[in-house]
């Protein structure tokens, strides 16, 4: 952290058990609070408990005997609402909102924004979903960051040449991962797969010792593992995300970790990596030492409290711009209620098909690029080029004879528009007519 802030009064209202993922540390007089999620929940690093879902945090504090004066109030938060802090103008200070999980659960994009704007945050940042911090933006949020890995938990060990000739893979593939369920059960069916549950030190030590690590994302987010595997040493084995997402921003594939798009890839990937150990060995020699020089949780603690209390913050961790900007418009809370759909098929599915209407504004199009297995076409007998290039590369375009040849799993189109029953489709979504 840095030597300038290590003294700040830093108050952090965290979201979840700490023995599951333990709160940052940003300052040596930080009070860290958070709630009770399980009866035989250890307090661990929590100096008290607060309560789950919606409460007054200075009530809170009161109850438990600790101090209400802070240089700086941080709240991580997320759509489960498992931690949602309220009347945060009690506190004489900059508030800061980290976002959790945006990617999944109801309404995740929409829940969060509301309960920001709410709360009145005068900081937003997240460390894994990148591509939604435009939404902040543009629902009027003036300071919006990328944090990537900020509260990775650093467990170093030593670099290993001789490794076990397997996959590992070591966290959850339950109900909120059917993407990663499915390419564990292609992997085990293609390769030594070991998979298990356990500690962070555990998946630390499964990573420094074997040729290959595992990793897939819930839902095109840069999650925690690729900075666990990364900071273990281990070779790091993960799904392509989109550009907005940012990992190709901090790392390199082929140099730091290897890629892939489908199972049967991940599966042809993992097999190379096992048949040619020296070229896994490079790979998470480099990712190490990617990590080490760029990534480290107190570089990104640093880099946090400069934002806040000196306003300097690098231009690569600066939100990015809407990717609608200039398009054809559509209202703010429609454009979110059709990506939230879209993001909640591309969880589920392995490459849906989507098809949107002509007339329907450009703004929900684009907006979809950043969920990279969407398969994305435009009804339209128009052969003319769209207006935007990035939804020209991206976007089939297709008459209605193709159209009726395909089962769509979802369909965009504009509320005045009359979709042909003979067009297939599991799901409609209507928008209003564009602006």
């Amino acid at each position: 952290m840095s030597s300038t802030h290590a003294q700040k009064r830093i108050l952090v209202s965290w979201y979840c058990d700490p023995v599951y993922i333990p709160p940052f540390k940003l300052s040596e007089r930080q009070t860290t609070v958070g709630p009770k999620i399980r009866p035989d929940q250890p307090p661990a690093m929590f100096a008290g408990w607060t309560p789950r879902g919606r409460y007054r945090l200075r009530d809170a504090l009161i109850a438990n005997g600790l101090e209400t004066t802070f240089d700086a109030v941080v709240v991580w938060a997320d759509a489960s609402g498992e931690n949602v802090p309220l009347e945060l103008d009690d506190f004489d200070c900059p508030r800061v909102l980290c976002v959790g999980d945006t990617q999944h659960c109801p309404s995740p994009l929409r829940k969060v924004l509301d309960y920001a704007r709410h709360a009145k945050y005068d900081f937003v940042l997240s460390s894994h979903n990148r591509q939604h911090l435009h939404w902040f933006a543009a629902a009027g949020f003036p300071n919006v960051a990328w944090l990537p890995g900020i509260k990775v938990r650093h467990l170093p060990r030593p670099f290993e040449t001789s490794r076990k000739p397997c996959v590992s893979f070591l966290g959850n593939a339950g109900k909120h991962h059917p993407r990663r369920w499915r390419l564990l059960q292609n992997l085990h069916r293609g390769v030594h797969l070991v998979a298990a549950r356990g500690s962070r030190d555990h998946a630390a030590d499964m990573s420094a010792s074997s040729v290959v690590s595992f990793n897939a994302s819930l839902n095109g987010d840069l999650n925690l593992r690729v900075f666990e595997t990364l900071s273990a040493g281990g070779c790091l084995l993960t799904d392509r995300l989109s550009a907005q997402s940012g990992l190709d921003l901090i790392l390199t594939e082929g140099e730091s970790f290897a890629g892939y798009d489908s199972a049967e890839e991940c599966v042809e990937q993992a097999r190379f990596l096992l048949a040619h150990p020296e070229i896994a060995l490079k790979l998470a020699r480099s990712g190490h030492e990617a990590f080490m020089s760029s990534m480290l949780p107190e570089r990104r603690v640093s880099q946090l409290l400069s934002w806040i209390f000196d306003g300097e913050l690098d231009q690569l961790f600066r939100c990015p711009a809407d990717p609608a900007s200039g398009a054809r418009g559509a209202p703010l809370v429609d454009r979110l209620r059709v990506y939230e759909e879209l993001q909640e098929l591309h969880r589920v599915e392995e490459a849906p098909r989507v098809l949107f209407a002509s007339d329907v504004a450009e703004a929900y199009m684009l907006d979809a690029l950043d969920l990279s297995r969407l398969r994305l076409s435009i009804l339209t007998e128009d052969k003319s080029a769209p207006r935007r290039q990035d939804i020209a590369t991206r976007c089939d375009r297709v008459g209605r004879d193709r159209a009726e040849a395909f089962s769509w799993d979802c369909v965009v189109a504009d509320d005045a528009m009359t979709v042909p029953d003979s067009i297939p489709r599991r799901t409609l979504l209507t928008v209003p007519r564009a602006s």
